[in-house]
């Protein structure tokens, strides 16, 4: 079968969960494909060091003021988003279709579709909820996507259900969900003794990690209360402000600067040795306080053989099987949470059972292979 000619376009070249999923794409189609980028950031030189095609368009400052949860405000960008979408749809003449990866990009996708560019997939990796995305900006994605959209594909089954209550049409969807290398796991011990030496964590105590840039709506605060009250547990939190957040990381130092947590609260920021970091800890924690559209560092921690603890909403259900494959707690409970991680850490053979059902499941289902097959399908 003739691979597709994809070119994949993408507003942030920040490196969250959907660009992690970005890459493995573009990786998987880089005979044929190039990725087009309306920012500039550390996502190119990822896509470079791999040997795919990559080209920044540069966007004007008028559409980085652009939030999702903007109303009229984000009107004013319509010219910029118009002049990009010209390029978008002369560059696409060479390619089978669009692959839009993020909301700015798929709207960019859409418009060089009404100008005559190649037909466009969405791929949808945010639940469209209210509370994050401004009701005009998810009234025009919506519709977008219902007039010029070939296919949307939703990185879990609640991501569609966003979509569609949010007046999306249910034949337009796919699930295609994020895949990972197992082998990057597996190829590293057990035995992290060395880096937890080098990370201050003393061997008599548990090590609880959080890997995830620091948000509120991404919970570390939830975490460092619950930790509080253990007080043999020690916290890795992994990852940085990366949106105007400074405010928030504040207030975590704040709580971990408290008696109750001094000298137990480990910042690496940002780091590439997530795998070994993860093998290093005994706990993962994944404390998100609204729906998560998928929840990558779930199957991580599966694939890490760590026993995962996260809060229900959205794809994180479709993940995790309470008490199977990991542990599922309502948001914004700290005593939940603490009584999750004295649970894991009091029952090891219950919890080393939990662990092999959950590396079992991720290592099949999440696989780079089955995911490139679910994604080939959604753009038949």
């Amino acid at each position: 079968m003739k691979e597709k000619r994809i070119l994949f376009v993408s507003y942030t070249a920040v490196l969250g969960g959907g660009e992690l999923c970005l890459l493995d794409f573009a990786y998987a189609y880089r005979d044929t494909s190039q990725v087009v980028l309306l920012t500039d950031g550390i996502l190119k030189k990822r896509l470079e060091d791999l040997g795919i095609k990559v080209e920044v368009l540069e966007s004007s400052r008028s559409l980085a003021e652009v939030k999702v949860s903007s109303g009229l405000a984000s009107l004013k960008s319509i010219g910029e988003l118009w002049r990009l979408a010209r390029q978008v749809a002369q560059k696409s003449k060479d390619f089978d279709l669009i692959h839009a990866n993020n909301q700015k990009g798929f709207v960019v996708a859409a418009i060089a579709r009404l100008l005559g560019g190649a037909p466009v997939v969405w791929h949808l990796h945010d639940i469209l909820t209210a509370n994050i995305f401004s009701k005009l900006n998810r009234l025009v994605a919506v519709t977008l996507a219902n007039w010029f959209a070939t296919r949307v594909i939703v990185n879990s089954q609640a991501t569609g259900e966003a979509f569609i209550a949010s007046g999306g049409k249910d034949r337009l969807l796919r699930t295609v969900h994020n895949g990972f290398d197992s082998e990057i796991f597996d190829r590293l011990k057990d035995n992290q003794a060395t880096l937890r030496e080098e990370l201050g964590i003393p061997r008599n105590r548990h090590l609880i990690g959080m890997f995830s840039r620091l948000s509120y709506w991404k919970g570390q605060h939830i975490l460092l209360e619950a930790a509080s009250q253990l007080p043999d547990v020690h916290v890795l939190l992994v990852g940085d402000a990366l949106f105007g957040e400074a405010e928030y990381t504040e207030k975590l130092k704040n709580i971990a600067a408290q008696e109750s947590l001094k000298g137990r609260v480990h910042w690496l920021g940002f780091r590439q040795d997530i795998p070994a970091l993860m093998k290093a800890c005994d706990a993962i924690a994944h404390c998100s306080t609204a729906p998560e559209p998928f929840g990558r560092v779930i199957v991580e921690a599966q694939l890490a053989k760590r026993p995962a603890i996260a809060t229900i909403g959205g794809g994180t259900s479709e993940i995790i099987t309470n008490g199977v494959t990991g542990l599922l707690i309502p948001p914004n409970d700290p005593q939940l949470l603490a009584d999750a991680m004295q649970q894991i850490f009091s029952d090891r053979e219950a919890t080393q059972r939990m662990v092999e059902v959950a590396y079992s499941q991720a290592k099949i289902k999440f696989s780079i292979p089955s995911v490139c097959a679910e994604f080939e399908m959604a753009i038949a």
